[in-house]
């Protein structure tokens, strides 16, 4: 047994309470701050683990035009929407984070394109790119 318990052994039998009542607390305190001081070292190896495994992990973007700070450059934070398919191209909707008001992220052909406000207006501007994108690479094509 250890001299705490003992201690309050005493006191429990003697009917000490202001005294059982400071090693009791005092036994706990120690024990709190010593679970405490535990959990924080497996804390702090699991982050140090995390840290090192992160260094060279994390997919990679194969591309776009699109590199402004709102995009999410891991594109961890995207959130599918919709796929549509609009003359021979696909574009993909995502929204950027959750929530209401969040950014729609556009991919054309796999490759991120602009951010817009809504889908509406994103799935609206995405055609319209792919029309002049088809029209610029027709107006090559008749000149070669």
């Amino acid at each position: 047994m250890t001299d705490g318990s003992s201690n309050i052994i005493d006191c429990v039998q003697s009917g000490d309470i202001t005294q059982f009542k400071e090693y009791f607390v005092s036994m706990v305190r120690d024990r709190v701050a010593d679970k405490m001081q535990d959990r924080k070292v497996e804390v702090m190896c699991s982050v140090n683990e995390e840290e090192e495994s992160d260094d060279s992990a994390g997919p990679q973007i194969d591309g776009g035009e699109d590199d402004s700070i709102l995009a999410d450059p891991s594109m961890s934070k995207e959130y599918f929407i919709k796929r549509i398919d609009h003359d021979g191209h696909e574009i993909v909707l995502k929204k950027l984070g959750l929530g209401a008001t969040k950014p729609i992220v556009v991919h054309v052909d796999g490759k991120r394109w602009e951010l817009f406000p809504g889908p509406k207006m994103a799935e609206k501007e995405a055609k319209k790119y792919i029309e002049s994108m088809n029209k610029k690479q027709s107006s090559e094509s008749e000149k070669a």
